[in-house]
């Protein structure tokens, strides 16, 4: 309701402008925040706008976190995720109170790549060639699984094997399409 998705046209690319400038790490949640509470009326708390921004979070399938274990044991596994401070914060509050999971990205990741920290966003070239540069492996070994079909495509153009995993599906039907076996 706060972030109104039925908003005029100038908003709307208001909108979008600052969305993306804060997952690129291009703005501070702080103006972030003052951003949007100028386009709405009446003028919402930062707590409100905060909440409403993490509201779109989905939560998390308990038997992702038992598959990335599993997987971990026989891969080197890396996140890449457009993502922003805000989101960040409040998923790993939710990890270690809801899940009692407080080292998420040591347990499951052998790096994390976020966004908002590479001053970059998928599907852009830069961010997958900051990945690149990290990890040190040939574009053809990478595998890359993605939910946006934008961002398995920016991948697929620089040469990594990117699958598509469609939102509510079984990500070991993926997996095996990657030829990872489980």
């Amino acid at each position: 309701k706060l972030l109104n998705t039925e908003m005029a046209a100038p908003y709307k690319n208001k909108y979008r402008e600052i969305t993306l400038a804060l997952e690129k790490g291009e703005m501070l949640p702080e103006a972030f925040i003052f951003a949007i509470q100028s386009m709405c009326e009446p003028v919402p708390q930062g707590r409100e706008v905060v909440d409403a921004w993490n509201a779109m979070l989905c939560g998390w399938q308990q038997d992702r976190f038992t598959l990335l274990d599993e997987l971990k044991k026989d891969y080197n596994i890396y996140l890449l995720s457009n993502t922003n401070q805000i989101h960040l914060d409040y998923v790993m509050r939710e990890l270690k109170e809801v899940y009692q999971i407080d080292n998420f990205e040591d347990r499951f990741f052998d790096q994390c790549f976020y966004s908002h920290k590479m001053n970059a966003w998928k599907p852009e070239k830069e961010i997958y060639k900051q990945v690149e540069a990290t990890i040190g492996l040939e574009r053809s070994e990478f595998i890359f699984i993605d939910d946006n079909s934008n961002n398995v495509i920016g991948a697929k153009e620089l040469g990594w094997q990117a699958y598509l995993h469609p939102t509510n599906t079984d990500l070991r039907l993926t997996l095996n399409n990657a030829g990872i076996g489980i």
